[in-house]
């Protein structure tokens, strides 16, 4: 891991103290609460209070700013690549069970739910033909009033249907059309979960980006970023 530091999977009641502690201890809280692309699946999320969160670490980019959590949606090699996160001893990693070599990792799988300090964390499910439903998830993460949706690997699934209330600002969803769903699919998993805006990743076979197949998903509020670009994230 970066600057060899631990990465610890604390008992479920200490997580939330830590990390507030560290999120109070930070002297670069941004005004508002912004996502960073890398391309792939690779996302990172700064919220309003400073709580630094990578999800899929795999594509290059600035990974420098110390985690407090890092989610990972599966084993595959370019979702899962946490020894690129800088970390410190109160790293949070979770993931499900096998997929990261990560001392003390925490195993997660569908259905669990976790808080670390003021960002509350679901696991929901992911699948297809590529990817086993019992070893890949994803993940909703709600902080600032903000919800945002990381699907992982996945394609259409009827339990989105039910993914409503969770009110979600922001549905990452893939749209490569060969290991996952293509643009139309993702299209309709956006209507179907009323997702306010739709970010698309993994939008590629084999590479980080692809701007057609991003483009093509079809959402109102579609928000197209290439490797290296950022957003602010809105409630």
């Amino acid at each position: 891991m970066g600057n060899g530091s631990r990465l610890l999977c604390l008992p479920f009641f200490t997580l939330g103290f830590l990390a507030a502690a560290s999120a109070q201890g930070s002297a670069t809280a941004s005004a508002g609460a912004e996502l960073s692309y890398f391309g792939r699946a690779s996302v990172k999320i700064r919220t309003a209070s400073g709580v630094v969160i990578y999800i899929d670490p795999y594509a290059a980019g600035d990974y420098s700013e110390p985690a407090d959590l890092i989610l990972v949606t599966h084993g595959h090699a370019d979702h899962n690549r946490v020894g690129v996160v800088t970390a410190k001893p109160t790293t949070v990693v979770a993931a499900p069970a096998g997929a990261v070599r990560a001392k003390g990792a925490r195993a997660v799988s569908e259905g669990d739910a976790f808080a670390v300090g003021a960002v509350s964390i679901r696991v929901l499910p992911a699948a297809n033909s590529n990817h086993d439903r019992s070893d890949s998830v994803g993940y909703l993460v709600s902080f600032d009033g903000i919800v945002v949706y990381h699907a992982g690997d996945t394609d259409y699934l009827p339990e989105m249907e039910g993914y409503k209330p969770y009110g979600i600002s922001y549905a990452l969803l893939p749209c490569d059309g060969a290991f996952n769903m293509g643009p139309e699919e993702a299209s309709r998993c956006a209507g179907a979960m009323g997702a306010r805006s739709v970010i698309p990743i993994h939008s590629s076979k084999l590479g980080l980006h692809d701007e057609k197949n991003a483009r093509a998903v079809r959402s109102a509020g579609l928000v197209v970023l290439k490797p290296g670009e950022k957003t602010s994230l809105r409630p």
